[in-house]
């Protein structure tokens, strides 16, 4: 398969050997794309019989598919969905309308729907779309753990970009180089999770976004040795007691200095950092299913299963036990 350039969508044929829908009842179409993207409402433009066919893939949570309309349609997401939606436009153009900002993406262009905000999409009358959906508690989890801290804000990012966007260009490669690789007779189970990682990564290191200086600056400015030193104790002792009188002990620095360090450098305060590390590791141990909840909050350092409860609803949406169920 010749490769693309910066300048053309990518190819994505090996999806069609993985069919999930061939319709031309608008209603159905409206049911089944819920089922692999989110809740929207379908309608078509105009007179033209429509008939929609989608092919695509699942792995780790995530969904690579590629739409096919033949008629021009609206697509409208009312934004209470819990994925980002990533499209790439691989034949005629699309008008994209989210909040008050509208353009229209022609070929090889990108687009993304986000779960907290309002969009809509108008296609041409032939148009196909790569649409790569991703959990948005996967990508807020990896962004926090990129940067250290918690998001003070949702993620967004700065679309829609055209074909010639560096971003967009590895991100269509990476997505030709899945459908291909996806497309063999191979047992690719352990690499399901690998490759999700990889594209979230792709995704928030390539694209610009609200919080790309801020991965910048966390990649590039070296911590003091006193936050160093305070940081790394943390993390190698998370299910022990933490005293910030131990990590100043420890750093050889006083609490104001040590707090001051970690808000100048960490975006928070060393209690802050702790319980954003905890909140981070039950996550990720309930994600895996590396023992029960209790188990779990035992081992990450937990003796205040309610209030830690709580925390855990406000950062993820859900109860423990939720997640461990999923």
């Amino acid at each position: 398969m010749p490769a693309c350039n910066a300048n053309t969508p990518p190819r994505l044929e090996m999806l069609e050997r993985f069919p999930l829908l061939d319709s031309r009842d608008v209603g159905e179409m409206q049911v089944q794309l819920a089922r692999y993207l989110c809740p929207h409402r379908l309608r078509v433009l105009n007179d033209t019989p429509p008939r929609l066919q989608v092919s695509g893939v699942a792995f780790a949570g995530a969904w690579l598919l590629e739409l096919d309309y033949d008629a021009p349609v609206e697509v409208s997401l009312e934004g209470s969905g819990a994925h980002y939606l990533f499209r790439t436009t691989l034949q005629g153009q699309c008008e994209v309308t989210q909040g008050r900002h509208q353009a229209a993406v022609a070929a090889g262009g990108l687009s993304v729907s986000s779960p907290f905000a309002s969009s809509r999409i108008v296609t041409g009358g032939a148009c196909r779309n790569a649409v790569l959906s991703l959990p948005r508690e996967t990508l807020e989890v990896h962004l926090q753990n990129l940067l250290g801290r918690t998001l003070r804000q949702p993620l967004a990012f700065d679309v829609p970009l055209a074909a010639t966007h560096p971003g967009v260009h590895a991100l269509g490669a990476a997505m030709d180089y899945l459908c291909r690789l996806l497309a063999l007779d191979l047992s690719l189970a352990p690499l399901r999770q690998g490759l999700a990682d990889h594209l979230v990564q792709l995704l928030l290191t390539q694209l610009p976004h609200n919080y790309s200086d801020a991965l910048c600056q966390a990649a590039s400015t070296p911590l003091p040795s006193h936050v160093r030193r305070a940081r790394d104790h943390i993390e190698a002792h998370l299910d022990q007691p933490l005293a910030l009188s131990t990590l100043c002990a420890l750093s050889g620095v006083s609490v104001r200095t040590l707090q001051n360090g970690f808000r100048q450098f960490l975006g928070q305060t060393p209690l802050e950092y702790i319980r954003d590390r905890r909140l981070l590791a039950v996550h990720q141990a309930l994600q895996q299913g590396e023992g029960s909840v209790t188990e779990v909050l035992l081992r990450c350092g937990i003796n205040s299963p309610a209030h830690f409860t709580r925390q855990y609803w406000q950062r993820f949406g859900c109860r423990p036990s939720d997640t461990l169920k999923r």
